[in-house]
């Protein structure tokens, strides 16, 4: 979990217990429940925000591990294709060149997908001698698909990265508004109870790590890595 996603639910949390400890001296005070119902809402939103989110990132981490498997695959399938045609015409840079054999295999999707598509013809023409020449018939199977195979994979790992984007916005905004929530509700006891230190002090922020009663309301944030493109 996000450290300041995780700080604001706990010390969310101490008010709730801060709060049901306290209802009645808080009720003659002119304390309203719906303030209380407020704060339970906010605590249980943002749990399942977050929820929400780190299923998000765990998608986006499997999408990109698959696009990083099928960008290695595509890479290795092609260094066999080269390797065949070096043993099918050896010295001959004519003919070597034509399959781009000593050019560098390219990283990016655009670039493996346009080499994919541009070698496909070229395996077609001339498969009979590659099969002869350390090709199998799976492999020429397997160029065929490969384009659309990396062109599916990054759809999906772009897919993914903008559903954890907005996940993350959402969650973020559900994180303000607890805060807003904590906010008022300590507030009205500021302004109720300020000669009371023990109130005062029950109802102060959790400090930054963990237990006891500190003060302040925003911790050291933790973002979230961002994801491998």
């Amino acid at each position: 979990m996000n450290t300041k996603i995780n700080f604001n639910l706990q010390d969310g949390n101490a008010l709730v217990l801060a709060v049901s400890r306290n209802l009645t001296l808080l009720t003659e005070k002119g304390f309203q429940t719906e303030t209380q119902t407020a704060l339970n809402t906010a605590i249980a939103d943002l749990t399942a925000k977050e929820r929400e989110q780190n299923i998000a990132v765990k998608a986006l981490e499997d999408f990109t591990a698959e696009q990083n498997l099928v960008v290695k695959e595509t890479k290795a399938l092609i260094s066999k294709i080269y390797m065949a045609a070096k043993s099918a015409y050896e010295n001959d840079q004519r003919n070597l060149s034509q399959f781009k054999v000593g050019q560098r295999i390219p990283d990016s999707v655009n670039g493996l997908r346009s080499l994919c598509e541009y070698l496909q013809v070229v395996v077609a023409e001339r498969s009979v001698l590659l099969l002869k020449s350390g090709l199998v018939q799976s492999d020429v199977t397997a160029l065929n698909d490969a384009a659309a195979r990396i062109v599916d994979a990054d759809k999906a790992q772009e897919d993914a990265k903008k559903l954890q984007e907005q996940a993350t916005l959402v969650r973020d905004a559900s994180d303000k508004a607890l805060k807003k929530v904590k906010t008022k509700l300590r507030n009205f006891v500021k302004a109720a109870f300020q000669e009371n230190e023990a109130i005062l002090l029950e109802f102060a922020t959790i400090p930054k790590g963990g237990g006891g009663k500190g003060k302040g309301d925003t911790p050291p944030d933790t973002p979230t890595p961002p994801p491998a493109s």
